[in-house]
């Protein structure tokens, strides 16, 4: 990695760029209350596991005023990462902001107060993205989030909940995943889609996702298939209102 921080507090960085990293660019473990602002991260689009910004077992983290276009995800947050804010953010290119992948170890912790507010996807595979293993190793529970005043550009696929992840197919399968998704909300996410879905909300059988809100979703699809953005749903709790592009899928 360029930089790393582990068991700091109480921190901040600000003005600092980072450029064609190996790997990850900057790192986070057991950091809390830790201020980032105006950084810019730098790789190609296809530079592999160069994640921008990575927490694990974090609280209390502020980032705003930064651009991150990188290789693999602008912002991953992983197991233990509670109480945090991301505003102001550019990310593109990228895998988008990524929560996990969750559920394969067994010592995981729960990850619960995410805000992300004031966004813009560019270009990016991935936009608000939330991916846990399959056959989980943990029982854990995601969270109080809430994503509010996302643009997306051309995005892949916007809105994705992956619960059952497999970056390397084929995964052994050992049931549904363990990990439960509650109290999600979603408003004013707009702008353009690549894949007709749009809106991809695969939960666990075993734990369905609980108390989704989605509020002004505007996805309209921009690719080669043609016709418009869809969504799917499974295994879903939730409501929707106000404008609905494409129609919610909800029960």
């Amino acid at each position: 990695m360029t930089m790393g921080f582990a068991f700091v507090n109480n921190s901040r960085i600000n003005g600092i760029t980072s450029l064609n990293s190996k790997m990850g660019h900057f790192n986070f473990f057991s950091v809390h209350h830790f201020n980032i602002t105006d950084v810019t991260i730098t790789a190609p689009g296809d530079s592999p596991n160069t994640d921008g910004l990575k927490f694990g077992f974090c609280s209390n983290i502020n980032i705003s005023k930064t651009h991150i276009g990188t290789g693999d995800d602008c912002i991953a947050i992983l197991s233990g990462t509670t109480s945090m804010d991301i505003s102001d953010v550019n990310c593109g290119p990228g895998h988008g902001i990524s929560v996990g992948s969750l559920g394969k170890n067994k010592e995981e912790k729960d990850v619960n107060g995410l805000t992300v507010r004031d966004i813009v996807f560019n270009g990016t595979s991935d936009g608000i993205r939330i991916k846990t293993w399959e056959s989980s190793a943990s029982k854990i529970l995601v969270s109080n989030f809430v994503y509010e005043n996302i643009q997306m550009i051309n995005v892949g696929n916007p809105i994705n909940i992956d619960q059952k992840y497999c970056p390397h197919p084929p995964c052994e399968k050992k049931g549904e995943s363990h990990v439960q998704i509650q109290d999600l909300k979603l408003k004013n996410i707009y702008g353009t889609s690549t894949n007709k879905v749009a809106v991809n909300l695969q939960c666990s059988k075993s734990f369905p996702c609980k108390k989704v809100e989605l509020i002004d979703i505007n996805l309209e699809h921009k690719g080669v298939e043609g016709g418009p953005s869809t969504a799917v749903c499974k295994n879903v709790d939730g409501s929707a209102r106000g404008k609905m592009v494409p129609q919610h899928c909800l029960n």
